[in-house]
């Protein structure tokens, strides 16, 4: 049996009452159904919870920050 994993951060899905998503990648919480593959590949909760090697690590930390400075401009 796979691990389930629940301990991920959550937001509120703007417009709906009762529907969350994870705060990293933003796949709703219906789609991941505690899952550590259904996050995104590059979802900085998957990196840590699922050990990617440090490369892979390296790679999307650059993606990420690359679209955190994206979104700030």
């Amino acid at each position: 049996m796979k691990p389930f994993y629940i301990d991920y951060p959550q937001e509120k899905i703007e417009g709906h009452l009762h529907a969350y998503q994870c705060a990293f990648c933003k796949i709703p919480t219906t789609e991941i159904f505690g899952l550590l593959e259904n996050h995104a590949k590059d979802c900085s909760y998957r990196i840590q919870a699922g050990g990617l090697s440090k490369q892979e690590a390296k790679t999307t930390s650059k993606r990420m920050e690359q679209s955190l400075s994206d979104e700030i401009d």
